[in-house]
């Protein structure tokens, strides 16, 4: 057991500070915060799992191009990666809280935009750019605040928030393409506003955690400010992070390729929408059993994460370049989406604490946004690609053939970033050890007559 004593309430902080009702990790309110973190990754784990339905409602809808209805899709998962480096100032700025709240508003403005008769362009703008935005802001916030309440329990917090994620895509797909054709493609929109509403309330209950607020009482000097943007170099300057980047990018690039483009490859085999839907909840079920696993698997001190994203993502990738071979039937297609659901996005249960060990925990939210803003680049290029292919008469087996090897790219960086990992996880270690200890001496510079408390870490 650590005991730090943590002198408070500085003089310029929040009234719930003043209250004495910081988060301390890994106790009290933190759960409650996971929790909440948990339903706004639910809410976005629907969005990812309906993609391509959304998709299908829109060429449905306006009957245009494959490409151009793509970009839609696209966008909004290019907008809503991409956005995590504007989410991470501002949660440094502000907080997750704030953050959350503004963001699932702009989510929930831009799906209700598409409910009104528009044109194409339109619902490309209010569903790709505000709605993607605003689901950044929800997502890549909830990352920030498992990291700011955890940090004993950070595998399994991570690990069991992230499989909200894949818990949004357990048979909401096939409930939501029941909708669609109940009450139409408009209404259809609105429904789904609402739904993206729910990460505002959600957001109310991330109260400020001692981890979080603490990175804001140091005062600022012309030192600290040097010491934040050569934080942002040194981040760019780590070889074992932009490897690790470069694995995000190419697997992404894959995963989210056959996330949209899939439903329609599976009518273009003779099926209905519906039984697309039914493979999607297949693949939403193996990912949320996915998630739990390898955030346990990694649990231990001992563990390499990188290697082992090295194996799953090898996998993946053949499973995705033979498609065309055993995907001829419902059974094969079948098959496909348990290997999707497994090791398609498994990563981002272990992300925090695969960014902790690269950069350090003072670093790690920064990094987060920077890998997600490279990430969501790869994401838009992918499923807009493939739908230019599609409409100049090419095959979706080529394009699952290109998609495997793009994954298997990003496998052999994630083993190359776990070389760098291992060689400076120990020095990382030793300094976020101090960071707490380092908040004490400036606060008793700043305040010499406050109560102190005692702040006990498990």
């Amino acid at each position: 057991m650590k005991t730090f004593t943590h002198t408070y309430p500085p003089p310029d902080i929040t009234p719930v500070v003043r209250m004495k009702m910081l988060t301390l990790p890994d106790t009290g309110w933190s759960w409650v915060v996971l929790a909440a973190a948990s339903g706004v990754m639910f809410v976005q784990g629907i969005f990812i799992g309906i993609l391509g339905i959304i998709h299908l409602c829109l060429l449905d809808r306006f009957g245009d191009s494959n490409l151009k209805t793509a970009l839609a899709g696209s966008i909004f998962a290019c907008v809503n990666t991409a956005g995590g480096i504007v989410t991470s100032v501002l949660v440094e700025r502000y907080s997750c809280r704030v953050v959350t709240l503004i963001g699932s508003l702009l989510f929930t403005l831009g799906l209700v935009l598409c409910a009104f008769p528009i044109s194409l362009n339109v619902v490309i703008f209010a569903y790709g750019i505000l709605s993607g935005l605003g689901s950044s802001m929800t997502n890549t916030a909830a990352y920030f605040v498992i990291g700011y309440n955890f940090r004993l329990r950070q595998n399994i917090a991570s690990g069991i928030a992230t499989s909200g994620i894949a818990l949004g895509g357990l048979f909401i797909p096939t409930a939501v393409e029941m909708i669609r054709e109940f009450y139409g493609n408009r209404m259809f929109f609105l429904i789904l506003g609402a739904i993206a509403l729910q990460s505002c309330f959600l957001g109310c209950m991330y109260f400020p955690s001692y981890l979080e607020v603490s990175r804001k009482l140091v005062p600022v000097s012309n030192s600290k400010v040097q010491q934040s943007h050569s934080g942002w170099v040194s981040i760019m300057k780590n070889p074992g992070f932009l490897c690790f980047t470069g694995c995000l990018c190419f697997t992404q690039l894959g995963v989210f390729v056959m996330y949209l483009h899939f439903p329609n490859y599976v009518t273009t085999m003779g099926f209905s929408v519906l039984d697309a839907s039914y493979l999607l909840n297949v693949r939403g079920v193996c990912a949320f059993v996915s998630r739990l696993l390898i955030s346990t698997l990694v649990n231990s001190d001992d563990s390499h994460p990188t290697t082992i994203l090295f194996g799953i993502f090898t996998f993946l990738a053949i499973a995705s370049m033979l498609l065309s071979v055993y995907g001829t039937s419902f059974q094969g297609l079948l098959i496909y989406c348990v290997f999707l659901g497994f090791y398609g996005d498994c990563v981002f249960s272990i992300l925090n604490i695969i960014n902790i060990k690269l950069v350090g925990l003072k670093l790690f939210a920064s990094a987060t946004g920077i890998e997600f803003a490279a990430m969501g680049i790869c994401i838009f290029i992918g499923p807009s690609t493939v739908g230019n292919i599609i409409d100049e008469g090419g095959t979706y087996d080529l394009c699952f053939v290109i998609t495997g090897i793009l994954i298997m790219l990003g496998a052999v960086f994630s083993l190359i970033s776990g070389l760098y990992e291992r060689a400076q996880e120990e020095e990382l270690h030793h300094k976020d050890t101090t960071i707490d200890i380092d908040v004490v001496t400036t606060d008793n510079k700043l305040l010499d007559h406050q109560d102190t408390d005692a702040c006990v870490y498990n």
